[in-house]
């Protein structure tokens, strides 16, 4: 009897493990498969111009691996997604992918370069809010941005941009698509193509 009484607690407490059990966990990565993955296209043997991006900065609060929205004057975390790596890391390279699209034959890298590199690109997103509205999400991005040349005798150019979307907010997936949205006009912004 005793051992009949064991085994019924021993499977009761299964149950209840197995029953709090968190559903799994999606990773969410920036970008689409296929959209570039911060590759350096269109190297030339020469040796290209090369533009290195360093680390994008974000509030302190949305960079990690949580998969943040608003609620109000809260922030709710995600219990069934979560970024690969952290948002900073994921957004840098995204900007890089993108930026290096624009130009085929530069060398675009989120790599500290060995030499002064052409130019160097810094970004600070001081806002990067998605809220909620029933089914829908609502996005704004504030950032700005320095372009620093390598050679000294040449001035820096400063912008900043603010930019905001709506989309439909059910899900995670969700939620990822409207802040890659966002990061990629982010990337359009900072318009390189015109850098000698």
């Amino acid at each position: 009897m005793k051992e009949l009484c064991l085994r019924t607690a021993a499977c009761a407490a299964l149950a209840s493990v197995a029953a709090c059990a968190s559903p799994p966990v999606t990773l969410y990565v920036l970008g689409a498969a296929g959209g570039g993955s911060g590759a350096e296209p269109g190297i030339t043997r020469s040796g290209p111009m090369v533009i290195e991006l360093a680390r994008l900065s974000l509030p302190d609060y949305l960079d990690n691996e949580d998969i943040v929205v608003r609620q109000g004057s809260t922030l709710q975390v995600s219990h069934t997604g979560r970024w690969a790596s952290r948002l900073s890391a994921g957004a840098t390279a995204l900007i890089t992918a993108r930026l290096a699209q624009t130009r085929p034959g530069v060398l675009v890298t989120s790599q500290t370069q060995a030499v002064t590199p052409a130019y160097r690109i810094r970004i600070n997103i001081s806002r990067f809010d998605v809220a909620t509205a029933g089914s829908t999400v609502d996005a704004t991005l504030d950032a700005d941005w320095s372009i620093v040349p390598g050679d000294p005798g040449r001035a820096p150019r400063r912008d900043r941009t603010h930019l905001s979307a709506s989309g439909p907010g059910g899900s995670d997936q969700d939620v990822v698509a409207i802040q890659t949205t966002l990061l990629s006009r982010l990337a359009d912004a900072i318009d390189i193509t015109r850098l000698p």
